[in-house]
């Protein structure tokens, strides 16, 4: 088993694949609500006032976007009332409903067009929608222009963490459940502030010196991180224990009043608030290693390879309550062991060992599950995974409640 949890630490430390976030449950703000995989990066932009549904109810996640709706929903990420000053517009956007905004949006040269015509009709790809994030985030649009200006703005995207999450080619149209996901990731950078004399850029800071992001600066809000110990579904500091129905503690932090589900427990999250009320749902913190491994996993040809080590400080729990080193000398048949870095100093804070059984969606709505001959009502470990009727799937026990992840 020692060697198995080498393992554990040698694959963290090449794929550096953090879990998805998510509340405890799914809000019915949308009736299609379980089919958005980017539930917390929805929510937070919906809080902020910047996106809605349609008509009917629904979100439509894997509708794709035009460039005409890109234009105004860029033009309220940069500004409350997007007002051009003037200037021409493109010819084939004139009298178009969004012609404020892409006039607007190329007045502060977030968009360009091509060949004199702005094809608003078009559907957007996310290199363009990139291109256009990182110019309101600051990093201006000198770069991203000519022949080359998609291999620029891909590299800036990477490097900046806008793309990440995102699984689908760059150079194709993006849908709005990964519209959402890459304008949330743009609005966790740096805010920039202007160049120096040196020509580096200058950013928005706080009180303690840290830069400040652009969802910060931009919309007011304050930012609450670290990590999270407990909510409604457990309470990592008393065995057995949970919060509220609707609370989520950080360790160093007042309870907040927002839902959160069970794999954001141990995690390192950002909470967002503003007026003293939480926008947005808490996400997993940028910058932190945690991955989550089977027994299965066999990859001993990669053992030498690891940097990452346990310590006196690293924490252990089983199913979320605390445990001691010795849990990884004999894991539970079907467990899962979740390892974090909160920090990236290669040592392991928190290993999380969590004993799972196979089991079948029954329904999903509400969520059931087939286990033996049980038929159990239950709740998703994680609100991004997404089940229909007969998926084979992993059950936990937590507390009396039943939970589901995707196997």
């Amino acid at each position: 088993m020692k060697r198995f949890f080498c393992l554990l630490l040698v694959l963290c430390a090449l794929l550096c694949l953090a879990a998805p976030a998510g509340a405890e449950e799914q809000p019915e703000a949308f009736t299609d609500a379980g089919s958005i995989r980017h539930y917390s990066q929805v929510t937070m932009l919906v809080d902020l006032g910047l996106i809605s549904g349609y008509g009917d109810g629904s979100f439509r996640p894997d509708s794709c976007v035009t460039r005409a709706e890109i234009a105004k929903l860029i033009a309220l990420v940069y500004a409350d009332n997007p007002q051009a000053d003037g200037g021409t517009s493109f010819p084939d956007a004139a009298g178009s409903w969004a012609e404020r905004y892409i006039r607007y949006c190329a007045e502060k040269g977030i968009v360009a067009g091509s060949g004199g015509l702005f094809r608003p009709n078009d559907y957007v790809t996310a290199q363009e929608l990139a291109k256009m994030l990182l110019v309101v985030i600051g990093r201006g649009s000198t770069g991203y222009v000519g022949s080359g200006w998609a291999d620029a703005v891909n590299r800036d995207a990477e490097a900046l963490g806008i793309y990440q999450g995102y699984t689908s080619a760059y150079d194709t149209p993006i849908t709005r459940d990964d519209t959402c996901l890459l304008i949330y990731n743009a609005l966790q950078c740096s805010a920039v502030t202007g160049k120096a004399a040196s020509g580096a850029l200058t950013y928005a800071l706080d009180d303690l010196m840290n830069p400040k992001s652009y969802l910060e600066v931009r919309f007011g809000l304050v930012r609450y991180t670290g990590v999270m110990t407990g909510n409604e579904c457990a309470d990592l500091t008393a065995d057995g224990g949970t919060l509220e129905a609707g609370t989520t503690k950080l360790a160093g932090h007042k309870a907040f009043q927002v839902s959160s589900d069970l794999s954001l427990l141990g995690r390192t999250v950002d909470i967002f608030v503003r007026d003293g009320s939480v926008v947005g749902l808490p996400c997993a913190a940028a910058g932190e290693v945690a991955h989550t491994f089977s027994q299965a996993d066999s990859m001993e040809a990669t053992l030498a390879a690891t940097g990452y080590r346990t310590t006196a400080e690293t924490e252990y729990y089983s199913n979320f309550d605390r445990a001691d080193a010795g849990i990884l000398d004999e894991l539970p048949a079907g467990a899962l062991v979740t390892v974090i870095d909160h920090t990236g100093d290669q040592k392991i804070d928190v290993v999380l060992v969590t004993s799972f059984e196979k089991a079948t969606v029954a329904g999903t709505s509400p969520l059931t599950v087939q286990r033996g001959a049980e038929a159990l009502q239950v709740k998703q470990f994680c609100v991004s995974d997404l089940f229909r009727r007969g998926d084979e799937v992993l059950y936990t026990e937590i507390g009396g409640v039943g939970y589901i992840r995707a196997e």
